[in-house]
């Protein structure tokens, strides 16, 4: 009976009871919407990776056909989009298929992905179709496909043809196993969902915590005329319940219609980067289940439990007990991890004989320092209460800061999410910093001078590559034993390099491809320097794409398996950098998705502070205090703790990387305008949801709130 009576009080209470079922539906909607997004990425991403790992099929892969093929597969560009060819040979009737085909193609044929097809039609052959012989007759489904837009192509030749090529594997299988092998991999998505769920739940848990303070007066009332403990829970569960189913279904609906829209607008990854398919923004049924499920429960039990003051006593309604200010103790972790970090540095740069032990030292003092920026937030809100107060002049900068150092935690509450998130992207893009500025005693990067084009043929005869040996073009030249032989004032026209070169140095992962891969052993050419196989080749063009273009083409169709690139590409020399630079892109993305959480976070904080300080605002401005001056406190609460966790994550996130650099003797550089403009821009949109609720403040505070009867 009491559940229905609350059904009851939900469904017909009017004007009074509207308003609550409506934030409830829209809080719980906007979670569950958000929630599946978040689900959803984890197997977006492990599908496109699935999808792909058939390019990494080599001759060690497992037998998945009954006959072999020959198989060379080659990485490529145009522009600065990557692309992938693939040459093969049918050795027998029934070889290997790659994904998205029927059979491989026939000698003279071609299949290609859509976008690739598009691409061939738009652009001239001696930029890109000789690169590609024969006829295109087929297409690559989307179960081959990373996502929409990559550009692939699988070449049929004779078995002949392709044994000329060189360099050609037999292969009995297709790989199957994707990169969800790497561990860091699968620790990196499974990091990337917890920080994106983690402030959605305590969105929605917010969303139900100021709905249930909206009823909690009538509820209250009940209790004093009789109703017992059972029975206002029954009905305050039955009230919220109804909300949370309705902004369930909501939620999922706007999933699903958002699904396809935003598969076609997202575009993750700096390597191989695209827009998903719809398909693979999809929810296991499981999760599915379990989020569709257990929402409406959480949000049920959220209010219950929100209501222990009318469960107690009525009469504690309008009361708050504080909670205990955080000590200085929370600040321990975090000066044991930076503390280590700092003393890890200076020990290994003496002790490198001890860099062994640091196989389990690293790991933990990163763990200490991700747990202390968690910890510390409460104190660290504290902190910057109380310096307000000390230094503050103003009495709204006083009353804000009164507010922010008398609860610290409801103050961190909203923004815990956001500095778990900033300091774990920003960890992510430091450690790219680490060597990225050069290496020691080489005043440069190595990378490809602008219009310069490096075919790096790995050690070809010179015969292989005589049509592109025009004047100008610079040689470098394979060493018996390894390294390459090139003048410096000629290499320093085609790379950032200044000379002298020393005889070896560490060559960092900017380079260009034909650098990186000698590993710093470059000397200067001897007087039988002519006769050396080819290494790498670096032909000036005038910088036009077109330009590049038809030198990487004419590359191509000399020597197919040569990797030709330009200053404009992007090649990630081990699938680990590769995978840690989409990781890298990932978490930027979750980082401004968590900022956005955070300013609905905070909107819900706000709205639900001014609901419990309506009637001491209301008397502040009967007193004489302006709206705008009720506005900047409101504003101050949210802004202080949001910016304050903010720069804390970053400057913490900076120790580590940094002693890493020191401990392994490379330069560091911070990361990029790029990234401070994204964590700045994601901070101003989740301020600015916050002045939503400014409005509220004139209709909340004037003088009928003034009344005590």
């Amino acid at each position: 009976m009491s559940a229905l009576l609350g059904l009851r009080m939900a469904l017909t209470g009017g004007r009074r009871s509207l308003p609550g079922l409506v934030l409830t539906a829209v809080g719980v909607a906007a979670g569950v919407m958000l929630l599946l997004f978040g689900l959803a990425g984890q197997s977006a991403l492990q599908g496109r990776l699935e999808r792909s790992a058939w390019q990494d099929t080599e001759a060690s892969t497992e037998a998945t056909a009954p006959d072999p093929a020959l198989w060379l597969a080659v990485s490529d560009h145009y522009a600065d989009r990557p692309l992938h060819r693939v040459h093969v040979a049918a050795l027998g009737s029934r070889p290997p298929v790659p994904p998205g085909l029927d059979r491989l193609p026939s000698p003279g044929e071609v299949a290609v992905s859509p976008a690739m097809r598009d691409l061939l039609a738009a652009t001239p052959d001696d930029q890109l179709d000789d690169r590609i012989p024969g006829r295109v007759t087929m297409t690559i489904g989307a179960a081959g496909l990373r996502h929409p837009d990559h550009l692939v192509a699988v070449i049929g030749h004779t078995p002949e043809e392709l044994r000329r090529l060189g360099g050609a594997q037999v292969v009995h299988g297709i790989e199957t196993q994707s990169l969800d092998l790497l561990e860091f991999l699968k620790a990196g998505v499974m990091l990337a969902t917890i920080l994106m769920l983690f402030p959605i739940l305590v969105f929605m848990i917010m969303v139900a915590r100021l709905a249930a303070a909206r009823h909690e007066q009538r509820l209250a009332t009940m209790r004093m005329v009789g109703a017992t403990r059972l029975q206002t829970a029954a009905m305050a569960a039955a009230e919220t319940g109804v909300g949370a189913v309705v902004g369930t279904i909501a939620g999922l609906l706007g999933y699903l219609t958002a699904r396809p829209i935003l598969a076609n607008i997202v575009e993750y990854g700096g390597y191989q980067g695209g827009h998903f398919f719809p398909a693979d923004l999809v929810v296991p049924l499981d999760q599915l289940i379990v989020v569709l499920a257990g929402v409406p429960v959480l949000a049920t039990l959220t209010t219950v439990l929100s209501l222990r003051r009318v469960q107690i006593t009525p009469l504690r309604v309008g009361s708050r007990v504080p909670r205990r200010p955080p000590t200085a103790w929370r600040a321990l972790p975090l000066v044991v991890g930076v503390a280590g970090f700092a003393v890890d540095a200076v020990v290994l740069r003496y002790r490198p004989d001890l860099m062994a032990a640091n196989d389990w030292v690293m790991p933990a003092l990163l763990l200490c320092s991700l747990t202390g920026a968690v910890v510390i937030g409460p104190w660290a809100c504290l902190v910057v209460g109380r310096a307000m107060v000390r230094y503050g002049r103003r009495a709204t900068t006083l009353i804000a800061a009164r507010r922010i150092a008398g609860d610290p935690w409801a103050a961190y509450r909203s923004v815990g999410g956001v500095a778990v998130a900033v300091f774990v992207t920003t960890l992510v893009a430091s450690f790219s910093g680490i060597g990225s500025t050069g290496a020691p005693g080489v005043s440069s990067d190595l990378r490809l001078r602008p219009g310069v084009v490096e075919i790096y043929a790995g050690g070809q005869p010179a015969t292989a590559l005589a049509p592109l040996m025009s004047s100008g073009v610079v040689v470098a030249g394979a060493v018996p034993g390894g390294g390459v032989a090139v003048a410096c004032a000629e290499l320093a026209r085609v790379v950032r390099v200044t000379c002298p070169l020393p005889s070896e140095f560490q060559m960092p992962d900017t380079a260009a491809m034909g650098m990186w891969v000698t590993g710093g052993r470059v000397v200067e050419p001897g007087p039988d320097a002519a006769g050396l196989p080819v290494h790498a080749l670096y032909v000036q063009t005038d910088g036009s794409v077109a330009a590049e273009e038809r030198i990487r083409t004419q590359a191509s169709s000399l020597l197919p398996r040569a990797i030709v690139s330009t200053s404009r590409d992007v090649f990630r020399q081990t699938v680990e950098f590769r995978v840690f630079s989409d990781i890298g892109t990932g978490m930027r993305v979750v980082m401004l998705f968590v900022l956005l959480v955070a300013g609905c976070s905070l909107t819900i904080s706000l709205i639900g502070g001014l609901t419990e300080r309506r009637r001491p605002f209301a008397l502040l401005r009967a007193a004489g205090l302006g709206l705008g001056e009720l506005r900047r406190i409101a504003l101050l609460e949210t802004t202080v703790p949001l910016v304050s966790m903010v720069l804390l994550a970053v400057g913490l996130a900076s120790v580590p990387p940094v002693a890493i650099s020191i401990i392994a003797a490379q330069p560091y550089a911070a990361p990029g305008w790029d990234f401070a403009a994204l964590l700045g821009g994601g901070v101003l949109a989740a301020l600015a949801m916050t002045t939503l609720t400014l409005p509220l403040i004139d209709s909340a505070t004037r003088h009928d709130a003034v009344r005590f009867e």
